[in-house]
C-alpha cells in the first residue's frame, strides 16, 4: 500500500537576515516542489532509491516514520541548497505522507509539528518560515515577536519572477552567524531592509514590477553591505540588469544560492542568463 505527500518550495522576496532582528520578511510558495511516496515493505525504513548521501536524511525519515517497514521515494525539482526551501518542502511532504499512512487528520498543527521536527534535523533551530510557507502556500509576511513567529497571509499580484541559479550552495547558519558577528555596525542596514519591505508591499499587491525591481536592487546592495552576497551573486545581479531586468537580488541567506529578477520580457532575460552559463527559469 502506498501513501503520498506533496509540498512546494519557496522564495524569500524581501527581508532576509533583517527578519532575524524583528523586521518583516515576505516569502511565497513556488510552482516547484517535492513529492514523497511511502510504500509498505520488509526491512528497515529507508530510501527505495538513494538520491542523496546525507545521514541527516535518514534521521529525518526516522523522526516521523517507524524504524522498519517503510520504503521512501523522493522526487523533487527544487535545486538543493539554493535558498528555495528544498528541506522545508521535503519536511512538509514527508509529514503529509506519514500522516496519511497513519490515518491521522492532516491539520496545520499536525503537519507543522512533524515538519518542524524534520527541519530541526537539517537546520538545528530553524526560523520556521520555510516549512510554514510550504505548508500554507500562497504568500506570507513574517516577523518575530516576543511570543514567537507571526505569519500573516498577503495578496500578491502575478509576478514574472525569473530565478537564476548561481550553481553554488549557501550555508544559512554560517551567514546568519556572520551577520550577528557584525554587531551594531549592521543595525542600520537591517533597519533599512525592514523599512524597504514595508514600503514595497503596495507595489507587490499591484504588480508594479518597476517599483518592485528598484526595491530589489536596493535590497540586494544592503545585503551586500552586511557581507552575505558573493562576487558571483553580484555579477548575476549586474548581468540581469544589463539584460533588461527591472531589478534583481539574492534570495535567501546568501553565500550562494539563487538570484531573483523581474523583467517585462522574462523569456529574453532567461535566454541572456542561459547564454552566460547560468540556468534560469520562471
Amino acid at each position: 500500500m502506498t501513501h503520498t505527500g506533496f509540498a512546494p518550495g519557496k522564495l524569500i522576496l524581501m527581508g532576509e537576515h533583517a527578519v532575524v532582528y524583528g523586521h518583516p520578511a515576505i516569502a511565497m510558495a513556488v510552482d516547484r516542489g517535492t513529492h514523497v511516496t511511502l510504500t509498505d515493505r520488509h526491512g528497515a525504513t529507508g530510501l527505495d532509491v538513494p538520491w542523496i548521501d546525507d545521514p541527516r536524511l535518514t534521521a529525518a525519515l526516522h523522526a516521523v516514520l517507524p524504524a522498519a517497514g517503510v520504503g521512501v521515494k523522493i522526487q523533487s525539482d527544487l535545486p538543493i541548497g539554493r535558498g528555495m526551501g528544498s528541506s522545508g518542502a521535503l519536511a512538509v511532504a514527508l509529514a503529509r505522507a506519514a500522516l496519511a499512512r497513519s490515518g491521522a487528520e492532516q491539520t496545520d498543527v499536525a503537519v507543522g509539528g512533524l515538519a518542524l521536527s524534520v527541519e530541526r534535523i537539517f537546520h538545528g533551530n530553524p526560523s520556521g518560515i520555510d516549512h510554514t510557507v510550504s505548508m500554507r502556500a500562497g504568500a506570507l509576511q513574517y516577523h518575530r515577536s516576543p511570543t514567537g513567529p507571526v505569519f500573516s497571509p498577503i495578496d500578491l499580484a502575478p509576478l514574472p519572477i525569473v530565478v537564476i541559479d548561481s550553481n553554488t550552495a549557501g550555508d544559512t547558519a554560517k551567514q546568519v552567524a556572520s551577520v550577528a558577528a557584525l554587531g551594531p555596525s549592521a543595525e542600520g542596514y537591517l533597519a533599512q531592509i525592514g523599512t524597504l519591505v514595508q514600503a514595497t508591499i503596495p507595489a507587490l499587491a499591484e504588480g508594479d514590477i518597476d517599483v518592485i525591481g528598484q526595491a530589489w536592487h536596493e535590497n540586494h546592495w544592503l545585503l551586500r553591505a552586511i557581507g552575505v552576497s558573493t562576487p558571483t551573486l553580484d555579477a548575476i545581479v549586474r548581468a540581469a540588469n544589463e539584460a533588461g531586468a527591472t531589478g534583481a537580488k539574492l534570495a535567501g541567506a546568501g553565500g550562494g544560492g539563487v538570484v531573483i529578477a523581474l523583467a517585462h520580457d522574462p523569456a529574453k532575460l532567461i535566454k541572456s542568463m542561459n547564454q552566460r552559463g547560468w540556468k534560469a527559469f520562471t
